[in-house]
């Protein structure tokens, strides 16, 4: 029997079904006794630019793979409910693998779960929730974050240097000490239906992009120009569209106003934006070109061309 098991999964697109990447790292006596590791092809080819840039992996590496459900007789047994699962930000993983069973039908799997985010931070109280900052924090070293193998091979770390940081020097003492941490039982999860836009990437922040260069073509159109991005694109992910701008000499911004001199569309979520298929940044463009304001508002092609 094992102390636990660590899962991570990494996903093709929004849907949860999407699995293309699976890790896993069993623990016994507080060593890591299995690994295994399978690239999985998805219900769809369809792969997100943004989700192939996060983890590397798009269609055609996983199009000779094997599905889900043969992953699933591989590895169905550490599935078993004398075993404890644990993942980092454990909602997302759990709810995959309870999407990859129903669109398979895959018999139902009942086994008991924990968070690593809540298991560390008895001990790490102070630091971030993300897996990076609880990997710096314990100093354990990430070589390919969003490889799904090392991301499970890093929270199986995060969880004994939590022990072993501690007081109780066995897993189960620890586990046992802390009333907060809290089982729970796959059968009660309540799975998350689909990811948002909006919440899967947070590497498009503003803050995070920064200019590569610092020499411009300052006749460049886009140079010391106000930009605002909103919307997905087809051939470039958010980020990489932001980073293009900064690194001609032009300036993102989160809000339209006045000032702006270009907002870049792309493809709007219609589950978030109203029935004219508008976001509030280009809604807001529109009504400032209506009253005088010189806002160009381009689309995807016309910025790629403006870019070069």
């Amino acid at each position: 029997m094992y102390d636990f098991i660590t899962i991570d999964f990494e996903t093709a697109n929004n849907d949860l079904d999407s699995a293309c990447s699976f890790g896993i790292v069993a623990v016994k006596d507080l060593e890591i006794v299995e690994q295994q590791y399978f690239l999985i092809k998805p219900p769809t080819d369809q792969f997100r630019v943004e989700n192939t840039e996060l983890h590397g992996i798009s269609y055609d590496d996983v199009k000779g793979c094997e599905q889900f459900p043969c992953v699933f007789e591989k590895t169905k047994h550490y599935f078993d409910n004398s075993n404890l699962l644990i993942a980092h930000n454990a909602q997302f993983d759990m709810s995959v693998l309870y999407q990859l069973l129903k669109t398979y039908n895959l018999p139902d799997l009942d086994f008991q779960y924990i968070d690593s985010v809540r298991f560390s931070t008895k001990v790490s109280r102070g630091t971030g929730n993300s897996l990076e900052e609880k990997a710096r924090y314990f100093n354990i070293e990430m070589n390919n974050h969003h490889n799904a193998l090392a991301d499970a091979m890093t929270c199986a770390k995060i969880i004994i240097c939590s022990v072993q940081n501690s007081r109780y020097k066995t897993f189960n003492k620890y586990l046992n000490a802390f009333s907060s941490i809290r089982k729970k039982w796959f059968s009660e999860l309540k799975p998350t239906r689909s990811l948002s836009k909006t919440s899967m990437f947070s590497s498009s922040k503003i803050s995070d992009v920064v200019a590569t260069t610092l020499d411009f073509d300052m006749e460049h159109p886009l140079y010391s120009k106000s930009c605002v991005v909103t919307g997905e694109f087809d051939t470039i992910s958010r980020k990489a569209a932001m980073q293009k701008i900064v690194d001609v000499g032009g300036v993102v911004k989160s809000g339209v106003s006045s000032k702006t001199d270009y907002v870049i569309v792309g493809i709007q979520d219609l589950k978030i934006v109203g029935a004219d298929g508008m976001s509030s940044k280009e809604r807001k463009a529109h009504e400032l070109v209506d009253a005088g304001a010189n806002i160009k508002i381009i689309n995807e092609a016309e910025f790629l061309n403006l870019i070069k």
